[in-house]
């Protein structure tokens, strides 16, 4: 398998990429909530957050290709007054997940979040899935449980 490559990029620059709607549609397949609905990217959103430094976006690519990537946001979270780093997406696809390449993503992550003075970055990880078995192993914590009810 030829080696990923991990870097720090635009958000305009991961849209660009072709292997997006696939990779998409397997993260949405793996992770999606059924109550909320299909995964719909508002684009304006994560550019104005990208424009006031909040979302920093990764991506793990192989000659090229997207194969994976994590947007982490930096937000003060107003409870603490805090910078905390929240991973909002993070995916690789099945393929490539022995490669390191999840691993790197979020360890990239942890420095943005790092250098921003973030204590720690906070993961959500599907009930059952396999980054829920993973966490533990790589220094991660269960500190919460996130619940979920439909209104509709």
């Amino acid at each position: 398998m030829d080696e990923v490559t991990i870097g720090r990029e635009s958000l305009a620059h991961i849209e660009a990429s072709p292997e997006l709607p696939a990779l998409m549609a397997e993260y949405e397949a793996e992770s999606a909530n059924s109550d909320i609905g299909r995964t719909c990217p508002h684009i304006p959103t994560y550019q104005a957050m990208e424009a006031a430094g909040l979302f920093h976006a990764f991506a793990a690519r192989v000659e090229g290709r997207l194969v994976g990537f994590m947007f982490l946001l930096t937000p003060v979270l107003p409870h603490f007054s805090r910078v905390v780093g929240v991973s909002e997406s993070f995916f690789v696809a099945a393929e490539y997940r022995k490669t390191g390449a999840g691993l790197r993503l979020l360890r990239a992550a942890e420095d943005v979040a790092r250098a921003a003075g973030a204590p720690g970055v906070l993961v959500s990880a599907p009930v059952g899935g396999s980054l829920e078995r993973v966490m533990p192993g790589i220094g991660y914590r269960e500190t919460s449980r996130v619940f979920f009810k439909a209104l509709s």
